[in-house]
């Protein structure tokens, strides 16, 4: 009996030194000094979010911290179910660039009732979990290229047409769209067409293809994104149509040739991979509890013939 005693008290210690040995293993994890942060971005298909995405890839390096990217490719779904598993993972910060900038609301609010320090970047997400928004002031980016073309209306002394090729679900382009309407609206003369679908490069070339068949005659397109300049541009060098000039954002090098050639006016050029850098860093700070101003902008730069060179080399 005594012997079976001394056996059960010796197995009892195994398990005693066992748990303590798990628990000082989990201690040095913890407090290794390693923070993890979770980005979830918009998508990955597009240049601007690449360019991010290197941004808060380099700074991460630079800092020494995990950083873990998930690409829900525009869906909200898997956007959400993105940011509840960093919920699980338990993450020090959270990195937010929002599909839909009311639909991850709830899951953000939640995040941050858990503790997790919440960051968004490109699109702004009004929430009071939100500790900062690291990005383009887009209304204000919107109006600097509106003034521009109101000197171009101007300086051409006559009625003109400006159409338009946007994504209507996107907040961030509303603004944009926003931005440079309330510039033209008091300029007499300017007529602006209803807006019309394009996101993609394709769909963007096709919108535009049908808008100089209804409107032979019109003069600008305002195309909000990357991809709506690129399809526009496409349209007008497969129509040699270099009367009708494409207003945008987001230059590639594809877009620095358009404006060489007279197809671009004028774009808006973000900062993206600063935008991907000023994201991580203020996921530090907030993961070190250090208070953030709600908005910290990164400037834009307007392109055009004059500067296209200095910005984008051939």
């Amino acid at each position: 009996m005594k012997k079976v005693f001394l056996l059960i008290v010796a197995a009892m210690l195994l398990v005693l030194s066992a748990c303590g040995s798990n628990e000082k293993a989990g201690s040095e994890k913890k407090d290794d000094g390693k923070l993890t942060i979770g980005v979830t971005t918009a998508t990955l298909r597009h240049q601007f979010f690449i360019d991010i995405d290197d941004g808060m890839k380099k700074a991460a390096e630079d800092a020494g911290v995990e950083l873990l990217v998930n690409d829900p490719n525009l869906d909200l779904a898997k956007q959400v179910s993105s940011i509840e598993d960093y919920m699980q993972k338990g993450v020090d910060a959270l990195v937010v660039l929002a599909v839909d900038n009311a639909g991850v609301v709830p899951v953000i609010e939640e995040a941050k009732d858990k503790g997790i320090p919440i960051i968004t970047a490109d699109a702004v997400v009004d929430s009071k979990s939100v500790d900062t928004f690291i990005g383009t002031e887009n209304y204000e980016a919107g109006k600097q290229l509106g003034e521009y073309l109101k000197k171009d209306i101007e300086a051409k002394g006559k009625d003109v047409k400006v159409a338009v090729v946007t994504h209507e679900q996107s907040f961030v382009q509303k603004q944009r769209l926003d931005g440079l309407k309330e510039v033209l609206k008091d300029v007499k003369g300017v007529e602006i067409l209803n807006s019309q679908p394009g996101y993609d490069r394709q769909k963007s070339m096709a919108t535009v293809e049908n808008i100089l068949q209804a409107n032979s005659d019109v003069d600008y397109i305002y195309a909000t994104a990357e991809n709506s300049v690129l399809g526009a541009l496409a349209a007008l060098e497969s129509a040699n149509n270099k009367h009708t000039k494409i207003v945008g954002f987001d230059v590639t090098k594809e877009a620095a040739e358009g404006i060489r050639g007279d197809y671009i006016l004028a774009m808006i050029q973000q900062q993206p991979v600063k935008i991907g850098e000023e994201s991580i860093k203020a996921a530090l700070e907030a993961a070190g509890g250090k208070k953030l101003e709600k908005n910290i902008s990164v400037p834009v730069i307007l392109v055009d013939k004059e500067n296209v060179d200095e910005h984008f080399k051939k």
